[in-house]
């Protein structure tokens, strides 16, 4: 019995001579999703990948690479409008090859600037216009009860 396992075994690599293949698994275990967060916040963009390890890292904004970004997690210590746009994140293996490219959107919001398309007054503003209009409206109320 032992013999025709072992006989198995070295018919099996016969059939597999001068062919070696591996497979790899990547996964994506953790990434940021799209990001918002309010001005002088601290927006922190990352991705786990599973599997593989990178040999290299490269962060883009705006499809520009950002100097010094290389490295799985990308920090942006006190956000500014300026900091809103696309993230891209590269990753690479030993020779180069690129393993994976993942686009985040960051959304810095500033909550002292009204929003385009929005045309409403400060709450003050409103309330003394509507104090102004309805003394209007009593004068007028009045004026109109003495002349008659």
């Amino acid at each position: 019995m032992a013999l025709a396992l072992l006989l198995l075994l070295l018919s099996g690599c016969a059939f597999a001579e001068g062919v070696i293949s591996t497979t790899v698994v990547m996964r994506v275990s953790r990434m940021t999703q799209d990001a918002v967060v309010n001005v002088g916040e601290d927006l922190s963009m990352e991705v786990n990948i599973d599997g593989v390890s990178p040999a290299s890292y490269q962060w883009y904004f705006n499809d520009a690479p950002i100097a010094g970004a290389n490295q799985r997690v990308y920090n942006i210590v006190n956000a500014s409008v300026e900091d809103a746009g696309v993230y891209r994140l590269d990753a690479f293996d030993e020779d180069g090859s690129m393993l994976l490219s993942m686009d985040i959107a960051a959304r810095v919001i500033d909550d002292t600037v009204p929003k385009a398309g929005d045309n409403s007054l400060p709450v003050g503003v409103a309330f003394a216009g509507l104090a102004v209009a309805g003394a209007a409206l009593l004068t007028a109320g009045f004026v109109r009860r003495r002349r008659a």
